[in-house]
Order: structure tokens, then C-alpha cells, then sequence
């Protein structure tokens, strides 16, 4: 398989004939020759390194000082889209405000001073109920629960009882609660 080329030594083809040389000894070619091939193919660089450094370096400072600029001017548009946002905002809250008589701004603080309000009245009331009879009775029903728990430790089941007491007393605080809401 090895033994024998891939062509042979003699091509045939329409009336032509053509020869190959023995390819016994490899090709060689001499370093002058090598290097003229080299040197006429590649382009050579005509710019000393010097002045190609300083061309880069001047390329270099033209790209950041454009950059620079490009951010400057992003700046100011985003600054312009920002102040056109706020005065349509502006425009459209003072155009609902003249339909239904109250700016939102307004609207919204007094919604939020009356839920103020709200809160600090359910806050009075409920510390004043903490002195109500319902509070006191869902204080001594959790010290009876305490007490029971602390007394039966293997036995917890046995305080089932005041436990029962205790839940209807939360309950008893939570319907007032939720009804004076």
C-alpha cells in the first residue's frame, strides 16, 4: 500500500504526456532565496516604531477625549428627557387637579393625616383597654395557664382545662378588637 506513490510517474491526458523527476531526495532551497520570497510577499512596515508610538498615543487621547464628550452630551439629554418627564408629570396632575377640584399631592397628604389620626385614636383605645376587665381576665387566665404548666411539666395534658379558658379570653379581646375597627 505504501510502497508506491499516489501518481504515477507518467500522466496521460488527450493527446499530452507529461513526466515526473524521481522524488528520492527531498527539495531544498538556499536561505537567499527563502528570504527574498519572504520579504517580497510580506508588506514591509515603512513607519519606524518611534513614530508608530506616537501615533497611537495620539489615536489613543482622540478616542478618550471623544468619550468624554460623548458622556457629556448623554448627560445633558438625560438631564432634558428627566426635566420634560417632571413638567408633563406636572401638567397632568394639574389637570386632573382642575377636574376633580384636589391635586393628588394634596389628596394623598390628607388621606395620610387622617389614617394618622386613625391610628393614634385605635392606639389611646386600646392602651386604655389594656385596663379593661377583658385584658384583666386574659392576664390571669395566662398566669393560671403559666402556673398549671410549671406544676404538671411531665404531665402538660392535665392543664387542658385553663388552657380552654385562656383561648376564650384571647377570643373574647380579639371580637372587640376587630369590631371597633
Amino acid at each position: 500500500m505504501g510502497a508506491q506513490g499516489s501518481k504515477p510517474d507518467v500522466e496521460v491526458s488527450e493527446g499530452e504526456t507529461a513526466f515526473f523527476a524521481e522524488r528520492a531526495a527531498p527539495v531544498q532551497f538556499s536561505e537567499g532565496l527563502i528570504n527574498h520570497l519572504s520579504s517580497s510577499s510580506l508588506p514591509s512596515s515603512s513607519v519606524p516604531s518611534s513614530r508608530q508610538e506616537t501615533l497611537d498615543s495620539h489615536i489613543q487621547s482622540r478616542i478618550a477625549s471623544e468619550l468624554s464628550r460623548l458622556r457629556e452630551q448623554e448627560a445633558t439629554v438625560r438631564e432634558e428627557i428627566e426635566r420634560a418627564l417632571e413638567k408633563e408629570n406636572l401638567d397632568r396632575e394639574k389637570g386632573d387637579a382642575e377636574t376633580q377640584g384636589v391635586s393628588h399631592s394634596a389628596s394623598l397628604m390628607k388621606d395620610l393625616e387622617d389614617l394618622e389620626k386613625r391610628t393614634l385614636g385605635l392606639r389611646e383605645e386600646s392602651e386604655k383597654e389594656l385596663d379593661s376587665e377583658a385584658w384583666k381576665s386574659v392576664e390571669s387566665q395566662r398566669k393560671a395557664l403559666v402556673e398549671c404548666f410549671t406544676g404538671n411539666k411531665e404531665t402538660p395534658l392535665n392543664c387542658q382545662a385553663e388552657a380552654g379558658k385562656f383561648k376564650e379570653a384571647v377570643a373574647g379581646v380579639e371580637k372587640a378588637f376587630i369590631a371597633r375597627i
